[in-house]
């Protein structure tokens, strides 16, 4: 019984096998394993405390929560979600499914307006995306241990410590998918493809889940079955993408189709391939190395094969998406599927004995993921230890000043009239509606899907008593691919008029705050 590797039935992994148990433990391998569960213990710690910080905290931390904040906020008090463009401010731009904007409406009926509700549904999808990765595990190879690592890599990812308390809809849209796909394998398929859909419903790119869902039926031989489930799933994602455009009058559609053709990036390049890859590598090169070995793995074990097409999904998925601000949010899929392959790696190396009959490869597989283990858990001890977390948590997410916000706010519920603030949700807070959202608008204005001049015109006559910036034009020169300025998030058009028009007044770190020149002695003594 030692010598060989948990057998499956042909019906394949939901089958209800028996696991063979595993041999001992030798010392060295007792050692590792227990610095690995307290590491990651430890850092599960720190993910519930850096959530903790940025759920709680009251403005705004990244440029997308405002603008869905403000279109919840919009949903929540009965108007709708995809406003014509062409009507003139405010330009309010959804540019994902509607779903996260429901739900994230639903919680301001209680919150009023706040990201609290939005960050709680990302927290809470954070937790149900590693439980469900760690019942795949478990389920699929009996070990508890590996399970358990499996699940708690997901949390311990700095990636997820950000995304996770963002009011963002990577993080729902993600917890649809992996719940949807391990429900299919637990063959809840009703359940299971109805959570699938919600996934597209929530951010059409989440289709990764669905091919390895239905993959499931395929490497078992189930063909009627799985072409009816796959008939199936496709035609509720239509159902569901038909009728939201419907109850929309068409603007859904509409305003996606322009969001994805002006946000797209360059044309797919391998440079491009091999950029991505370097952000994996480069921040966090253990996760993605173990996660890479343990698809490798499930690729060669049939039982397993449909997590090695889920991994393989995503990253194609993150490869071609080629969306502009792309590079974390779609990254956390691919990784959270190898954080299942790893567990289920882990899982059947330890059962290996390595006194049985097999060759040398079956006697270094309980070494190698020792090796394997101890490389993650210095993996994450570097990560804490040398800053590289905060360093992770940095790059994610620009920086937030709760005393700055509280006053930008202050000053955009005194101004006169409409204000122009690279984060809108401010304005929100403030409890006016922002005319645009600057990233949203510079791209659409590139597509042409409104004419931008009467804006620039307003900004060179100096209509908007007050604009708010996190750099300084007179310092900063635009983006020398889009002719943009902070990272593509302003248009050209605009930036001159505040040159020309406007005169910085007030620096509340990391905002720089403008008002007309005519206003310049009123502006001073403030």
């Amino acid at each position: 019984m030692g010598s060989r590797m948990p057998s499956l039935s042909r019906r394949g992994p939901t089958s209800h096998t028996e696991h063979a148990p595993a041999p001992p433990r030798d010392a060295l391998a007792a050692v590792v394993f227990w610095l690995v569960g307290v590491v990651v213990g430890l850092h599960l710690l720190l993910f519930l405390y850096y959530s903790w910080r940025f759920v709680l905290f009251p403005y705004q931390v990244d440029y997308g929560e405002g603008p869905i904040l403000q279109i919840a906020l919009r949903v929540a008090h009965g108007q709708t979600m995809y406003p014509p463009m062409t009507q003139g401010p405010p330009y309010v731009i959804a540019s994902y499914m509607p779903l996260y904007y429901v739900l994230s409406a639903a919680t301001l009926l209680v919150t009023g307006p706040s990201f609290l509700g939005g960050r709680l549904l990302a927290f809470l999808s954070a937790v149900v995306i590693a439980l469900c990765c760690g019942l795949y595990v478990q389920r699929s190879t009996g070990r508890r241990f590996p399970a358990f690592i499996a699940g708690a890599m997901v949390l311990a990812m700095p990636i997820m410590m950000v995304w996770a308390s963002l009011m963002r809809t990577d993080v729902v849209a993600l917890a649809f998918s992996v719940a949807g796909f391990y429900l299919f394998y637990r063959e809840r398929r009703i359940a299971g493809v109805i959570l699938l859909a919600l996934a597209v419903l929530t951010r059409w790119t989440n289709v990764a889940a669905i091919a390895a869902a239905i993959s499931i039926l395929v490497f078992q031989r189930r063909w009627k079955e799985a072409a009816i489930w796959a008939a199936i799933s496709g035609a509720l994602c239509v159902a569901l993408v038909l009728g939201a455009n419907a109850l929309t009058h068409g603007m859904m559609m509409a305003q996606l189709s322009l969001h994805t053709s002006s946000s797209l990036g360059k044309s797919w390049t391998w440079q491009q391939v091999w950029l991505l890859l370097s952000i994996a590598g480069r921040e966090w090169p253990v996760y993605f190395v173990l996660g890479a070995i343990g698809a490798v793995w499930c690729a060669i074990r049939p039982a397993h094969r449909p997590v090695a097409v889920y991994f393989a999904a995503a990253w194609a998925v993150f490869f071609t998406s080629g969306r502009i601000g792309s590079t974390f949010n779609y990254l956390m899929e691919p990784l959270a599927a190898g954080a299942m392959a790893f567990g289920i790696l882990w899982a059947e190396w330890e059962q290996v004995d390595p006194k049985a009959a097999g060759g040398r490869l079956r006697a270094l597989a309980r070494p190698a993921v020792v090796a394997c283990a101890g490389v993650l858990a210095l993996q994450m001890v570097y990560t804490t230890l040398n800053r590289r977390l905060e360093h992770a948590i940095e790059i994610l997410r620009p920086k937030a000043s709760g005393a700055a916000s509280a006053y930008v706010v202050e000053r955009i519920r005194e101004a006169s009239g409409p204000v122009l603030c690279e984060d809108v949700g401010l304005n929100v807070l403030a409890g006016k509606e922002a005319p645009l959202d600057p990233f949203e608008f510079t791209q659409m204005a590139h597509k042409r899907a409104f004419d931008p001049t009467p804006v620039y015109d307003d900004v060179r006559a100096g209509k908007f008593p007050l604009i708010v910036l996190r750099f300084d034009p007179e310092k900063t020169g635009p983006d020398r691919d889009t002719g943009d300025w902070g990272a593509g998030r302003w248009p050209e058009g605009i930036i001159e008029g505040v040159r020309e028009r406007y005169q910085l007044v007030q620096e509340a770190e990391p905002y720089l705050l403008y008002v007309p020149k005519r206003e310049e002695g009123r502006g001073k003594g403030e």
